[in-house]
């Protein structure tokens, strides 16, 4: 792997260095009227795609500049634009001033002015794979910005998906930072910076996120099917290097044994500012509200950018993660009617109880290799071009408890992994351009996906280790220990195996402007899926080898009522899940086709009062067909594939500024699930998997920005979710209870240092989340935290 890296950087490298020989560079500084730098202005070469920001000093640079005259152009809201002429001469450098007719402090207002909103992003170059405002797009999707978790101080993955709506933890600490319900389907985070980022188990940590993006509703046209869900799917957009120096570390001690290190220096390492570096790390401890439990990791993500000239960068960037801890707690309880139980609340036991000692362990490590080529052809086309090298080790003891019938008993079972190693390989190879035919504006994205991951493991069966009281254990309480579950497994006969998938993609896109307010988003995908099956090593068999191709279109329409400020939309998106052929009762076997989901939506996105209103409301229907299930009750032991589902809904979300330093954020959900054909005993009720059917999401915060307490914010707000219906059918009901938690904090943020404290469920109310499952959350506990800057 590391000659191939460097294989490859001998050859780019040095053939972009040739290249760039016959060019010169164009340099300038950009004053304000009062003689002072002007930083953060950009500037544009007029009649092409090449563009410098100033920096601290108001400098800015050009690279590998053909000979020639060119027109460079300032643009600022409210005034005239500046242009200034130049002329480079064959192999001399060419240097302007540019002096702007407003003084310092009329520039930052407007530099302020054009970045109200801290909270949200008002466009993504990820949802779509080009650069796109959210008010052009016909799909939802939210945005959690990195300002926003350092107001709330969140220091996990499951806390900063409380801002997204309708999305709701189920399974925490699970694979890919946890498994959460969108739109009644579950889901999980494997996507970074819009390709693989992630796979195996183990915490996606809070502290390299830029952006967490929430994409809603079926994506397979873009993202195919293996890293998303019919209810969408998560990216992760990480911080990037910039040209100054600037660092942060931070130290938070909190409730139930927190203790939280985290890092965040950036560095250019040459005098050019050409090579960039930035470093992200965290080192995280954590106890547990029960009895016992814990998680220890260390993660560290370094970042490597290399401007080779103004049309190429080369990004190599990595994440590390070492993990040690039990695994997340899990309880099944017996929801039938005849038990009376009908959630949490009726069962005896003591959910400050874990059954299990800290002794009960499983290890995990993470390291993943990223490299991006960025490349702009002409004033019309770039190229984007991604290698990532994706590694994740597992093993160790972890477990479940479940209720048996009359829910007075616990089965305590355990699990053994001797070995869990995950590998993969994704290539993906973008051109995007940006063109007019005649008056019409095309913005289009044509990609390649390939993508191979292997996975090897060892493990032995599932072990029911005892049966101990739910609500008066004893002495048996103690009896799991490590060497006694070791002591059980020795013996048993493992399963080893080795199983590789390989998926092979095409897409196409295009955002086409009919007029500058009426846009069209078409796209269509070909995906070839490749199983090679899953061979026992022990049994020398290979068994689940099939290959399945599907076809994902979609379609969007944006119609701008006020231009990039209120947009009404309409979409429809397709997704799509492979399914493996099955071998009936009588020998014969059956091969499927992939299951389909179809989605119709329409909505309103505003971007209003310059900038301090953003919103969406949007009503959505998610139909699907091709479910695979049991001939019930004709033929009970065959599997047939003539399943449906529906799920429908409301989602509605805003971010406002009403004043310098206050924020809001709200958002509700409503979403309406059934399985119409299935079992007789599930037709017609919610999924388990659907999650709570409405939520409210909110956080209000104010900031003084003058005066003797400058620097001061105070925040609130919290999360509300119905009943959930975690067990439903014609025989049992059981669902964890509607809850309301409430956090609350206080910061003082200074240039050079900043404090803050944070209470989160203040009521110390009792809830739960899960999936099938019963899953205790944390009550009342405090965090705080203090951060140098430098």
């Amino acid at each position: 792997m590391h000659k191939h890296l460097l294989l490859l950087l001998c050859i780019l490298l040095p053939g972009a260095w040739l290249y760039a020989q016959d060019k010169t560079n164009i340099t300038g500084q950009v004053t304000t009227s009062d003689g002072q730098p002007a930083p953060a202005v950009k500037v544009v070469i007029k009649n092409s795609h090449r563009n410098a920001t100033t920096n601290e000093s108001g400098n800015f640079i050009f690279r590998n500049v053909e000979a020639g005259h060119y027109e460079l152009e300032i643009s600022l809201s409210g005034y005239q634009p500046v242009t200034q002429e130049v002329t480079v001469e064959k192999g001399q450098r060419a240097h302007v001033n540019i002096a702007l007719s407003i003084p310092v402090k009329a520039l930052q207002a407007v530099i302020i002015t054009g970045n109200k909103q801290r909270l949200t992003r008002i466009s993504s170059e990820y949802v779509a794979k080009m650069p796109l405002k959210n008010i052009e797009n016909p799909q939802v999707y939210t945005s959690v910005t990195k300002e926003l978790l350092q107001e709330q101080m969140v220091v996990s993955y499951a806390d900063a998906i409380k801002n997204i709506p309708g999305v709701v933890m189920q399974l925490e600490n699970n694979s890919a930072g946890g498994t959460v319900t969108s739109r009644g389907f579950s889901t999980q985070s494997f996507l970074r910076n819009g390709i693989p980022g992630n796979i195996g188990g183990g915490t996606v940590d809070p502290a390299n996120i830029e952006t967490l993006e929430a994409i809603k509703g079926p994506s397979g046209t873009l993202y195919g099917s293996s890293f998303v869900s019919f209810g969408g799917l998560f990216n992760r957009v990480t911080k990037k290097p910039f040209d100054h120096f600037k660092g942060e570390v931070a130290y938070t001690v909190g409730s139930y044994g927190l203790s939280r290190f985290t890092a965040d220096v950036n560095t250019p390492l040459n005098k050019e500012k050409t090579l960039l570096f930035r470093l992200n790390a965290a080192k995280h401890n954590e106890g547990s509200f029960q009895d016992a439990g814990f998680k220890n990791y260390v993660f560290l993500a370094p970042t490597l950018t290399y401007k080779v000239d103004d049309k190429t960068t080369l990004t190599v960037d990595a994440e590390y993660r070492n993990e040690k801890g039990n695994s997340f707690y899990r309880m099944f309880a017996d929801g039938s009617y005849a038990t009376g139980v009908r959630s949490p609340k009726d069962l005896k036991i003591d959910f400050r109880k874990r059954f299990s000692g800290d002794d009960i362990t499983t290890a995990n490590t993470a390291a993943n290799l990223y490299l991006t080529l960025d490349h702009q052809l002409s004033g019309q086309w770039s190229s984007h071009t991604n290698f990532t090298y994706l590694s994740s080790t597992a093993n160790g003891l972890s477990g479940y408890l479940s209720m048996k019938p009359g829910n007075d008993s616990l089965i305590r079972n355990m699990n053994y992994t001797e070995y869990s190693n995950a590998n993969a390989i994704d290539f993906q190879q973008n051109f995007n351009g940006d063109f007019r035919i005649g008056h019409m504006r095309n913005r289009l994205v044509a990609g390649i996906d390939i993508y191979s991951v292997t996975t090897k493991s060892s493990g032995a069966p599932t072990l029911p280790f005892d049966v101990i009281s739910a609500s008066k254990p004893g002495a048996a309480y103690t009896q799991l220990t490590k060497l006694a579950l070791l002591d059980r497994f020795k013996g048993m006969a493992y399963t080893k195996s080795i199983a590789q998938q390989n998926i092979y993609s095409a897409y196409l896109q295009d955002v086409l402007n009919i007029t500058d307010r009426f846009l069209v988003m078409a796209s269509v995908r070909i995906d070839r899926f490749d199983n090679r099956g899953t061979k026992n090593i022990t049994r020398d068999t290979t068994t689940g080898k099939y290959a399945q191709t599907a076809v994902s279109p979609k379609f969007g329409l944006v119609y701008q009522i006020v231009k990039d400020q209120l947009s009404v939309f309409a979409n429809y998106m397709n997704g799509f899940q492979n399914i493996a052929p099955v071998q009936q009762p009588d020998g014969t076997f059956s091969s499927f086709k992939p299951s389909q989901a179809n989605q119709f939506e329409g909505g309103f996105k505003a971007n209003l009062l310059n900038g301090k209103l953003n919103g969406s409301i949007s009503y959505y229907q998610i139909n699907v067909k091709d479910i695979t299930r049991m001939d019930v009750p004709d033929r009970p032991t065959y599997t047939v594939q003539n399943g449906t589902q529906y799920s429908k809904g409301i989602e509605a979300e805003i971010t406002a500024t009403p004043a310098r330093g206050f924020n809001i954020i709200a958002g509700y959900a409503y979403n309406d699930s059934k399985i119409e054909k299935s079992n007789p005993t599930l037709d017609g009720f919610r999924p388990i998997s659907a999650g709570p059917a409405n939520t409210v999401n909110t956080w209000l915060s104010y900031r003084l920005y003058s005066g003797a307490l400058k620097g001061l914010g105070l925040g609130v707000g919290g999360n509300y979710a119905s009943d959930n219906k975690v067990i439903l059918s014609t025989t049992s009901e059981y669902a964890l209870p509607a809850y309301t938690i409430v956090n609350a904090g206080i910061s003082y943020d200074k240039p050079r240092f900043a404090i803050a404290f944070k209470v989160n469920n203040i009521s110390n109310q009792e809830y739960w989340v899960g999936w099938s499952t019963t899953i205790p959350q944390m009550p009342r506990n405090f965090n705080g935290s203090v951060a140098l800057k430098f």
